[in-house]
């Protein structure tokens, strides 16, 4: 059986992991935000999706709007770009594929030069079947004993970061083609999603 103290310690006492870095295994994962902080707890949901799947993958450029966590948080200024959940279609005229596509991609950079995870493994034989059932429980059990910090990214609702102006201003210094895309990106925004707001 599995010792749910240790493995909190090991998940909030570890150095987070580059996301490229993760094995495929399964287990209890938690993500790092661009501040070094614990936002999430989460487990590997199924045979198909080991840490880096789940993680590197879906995590950190899935789409908006859905349980991808890193996507989620850093849609937020010049990384932004519409998703359906804004229900504003003047924003979705105004966006271009092109710019969207500039923003999608800066923030994918973004997540992976300055985002990162920790994990635990869990082998099979240690949890009762079914498996994976058991891993979703472990993990809601884990979720129950972290502060509320640690639990900012749970659910599809949570709100976005704000910009991390610094950071994204180094990494366009690095990837400057994106920058006229994401800087229009920014304007519109401002306009449906700060203007919205306030």
């Amino acid at each position: 059986m599995v010792d749910t103290r240790s493995i909190f310690e090991i998940l909030t006492r570890s150095e987070p992991v580059n996301l490229s870095d993760l094995p495929e295994e399964f287990g209890i994962y938690a993500l790092w935000d661009h501040e070094k902080q614990i936002r999430y707890i989460g487990s590997t949901p199924k045979a198909t999706e080991g840490f880096r799947t789940r993680i590197n993958s879906k995590h950190a450029t899935g789409s908006e709007g859905r349980s991808h966590k890193f996507t989620q948080a850093y849609c937020t200024g010049r990384m932004w770009r519409y998703c359906k959940k804004l229900h504003d279609p003047i924003a979705a005229r105004e966006q271009s594929a092109t710019d969207a596509d500039a923003a999608k991609k800066l923030r994918n950079a973004f997540i992976r030069k300055h985002c990162g995870a920790s994990y635990v493994s869990i082998p099979p034989d240690s949890l009762p079947e079914p498996y994976f059932a058991s891993l979703t429980a472990l993990e809601f059990q884990l979720q129950g004993m972290a502060p509320s910090g640690m639990r900012a990214w749970e659910g599809i609702g949570f709100q976005p970061v704000q910009e991390p102006t610094h950071l994204v201003d180094t990494l366009l210094a690095e990837l400057p083609h994106f920058a006229a895309g994401a800087q229009r990106q920014y304007a519109i925004y401002k306009a449906h999603v700060l203007g919205a707001a306030a």
